[in-house]
């Protein structure tokens, strides 16, 4: 499935209910998060979405490119372009303050301009996709917070803005974590580099106190994704929301790897066996995420079944959405409920949050503050 008006039937016909969404979509400037962005609004016209990047500019740019691929079918007013830096979490919490107020205007014009189907005034998906990859050369790279760029940039902003957004979750939403499968070769080792005398610390090079390494590194803090996506989950329970994770395969052309130089030779041996998959299917499947029913159904063969994933290179063999698609098992470090609650406990250290056991960290639903 590479082709996007294919995707697009296919998600149309697979909800159940056809209500208009709230969505908020990180990461939707380039590679899966962009061709997610167009699908999405495509399939769901009267859904409102947040559009979020790095800055405004590229946000409006997406915009734009949602409205083209769109034509008459999308309601544009619902379609927001919005800035957020996940390098800077003062950046994070003013888009959160941001957003909240977004919502509660939204709330009190009596939801979306077209319908009434967005009554809670909350959100219904929240998707955290933004992602960095740095150069093979790189030395670690540390942000305004004291923090190493690539584990600030894909973990701990997400997992603060996860938090932020926490109340705003509306029944029976969810929050959808890309992931990756270079999470399955690495672990977390105690947490032996961010830690000390059981208090989390700062300006360390990767939380399993190795060298950094631009791979690793980035490996490892999809791994951080899993373990937080699984907290997550258990603590969305009382609101009866999900918290689901995927890799959407090895994607060359995404624009994940544009720090790479040496990226293209090794692009061309993965092609060479078939392992690699097209922009186009990854985007089908973060959409799919989004919106379908099925991957919110858990697999009783699978332990904590809320990870997605395809055959590598599938989308050029014929591949469908989602017959294709399968829950899969994962890195049993981040199975484990001490290493996911650990995980938990340092990360709200690091961003300034109060660590909250599973059981109080539920608030009242639809509280939005103007």
């Amino acid at each position: 499935m590479n082709d996007l008006e294919e995707c697009r039937r296919a998600l149309e016909s697979s909800r159940i209910e056809q209500k208009p969404l709230t969505i908020v979509l990180t990461g939707c400037s380039s590679g899966i998060g962009l061709q997610a962005s167009k699908l999405l609004k495509a399939a769901t016209p009267d859904s409102k979405i947040f559009l979020v990047a790095r800055n405004l500019k590229k946000a409006h740019e997406v915009r734009e490119t949602v409205i083209d691929y769109c034509g008459s079918r999308a309601s544009y007013e619902n379609v927001v372009p919005m800035a957020c830096d996940n390098t800077s979490f003062s950046s994070v919490r003013e888009f959160c303050t941001t957003l909240r107020k977004h919502l509660y205007h939204m709330k009190a014009r009596g939801g979306n301009s077209n319908t009434n189907n967005h009554i809670h005034g909350g959100i219904d998906v929240l998707c955290l996709n933004a992602a960095v990859l740095l150069g093979e050369d790189s030395k670690a790279e540390f942000t305004e917070d004291g923090i190493e760029v690539t584990f600030q940039t894909n973990h701990l902003s997400p997992f603060l803005m996860a938090n932020l957004l926490y109340d705003l979750i509306n029944p029976g939403g969810r929050v959808v974590v890309t992931s990756s499968g270079l999470h399955a070769f690495c672990n977390f080792q105690e947490f032996r580099g961010c830690q000390m005398g059981g208090k989390a610390t700062k300006r360390f090079e990767m939380i399993n106190g190795e060298e950094f390494n631009h791979k690793q590194s980035y490996a490892t803090t999809k791994l951080c994704n899993l373990a937080f996506c699984f907290a997550l989950n258990r603590r969305l329970r009382s609101k009866n929301a999900r918290a689901i994770s995927f890799t959407p395969g090895l994607i060359p052309s995404s624009g994940l790897f544009r720090h790479q130089k040496n990226w293209m030779a090794t692009a061309i041996k993965k092609q060479a066996v078939g392992m690699d998959d097209t922009v186009e299917w990854g985007g089908c499947m973060l959409a799919w995420m989004v919106l379908s029913e099925k991957v919110v159904m858990t697999d009783p063969k699978v332990e904590n079944s809320t990870y997605w994933r395809a055959p590598l290179g599938i989308s050029k063999r014929g591949g469908k959405i989602p017959e294709d698609l399968f829950q899969a098992p994962v890195n049993e470090a981040a199975l484990e409920r001490r290493n996911q609650e650990l995980l938990w406990r340092i990360s709200a250290d690091l961003v300034g949050l109060t660590y909250q056991e599973e059981t109080t960290i539920s608030k009242p639903d639809h509280i939005i503050d103007q």
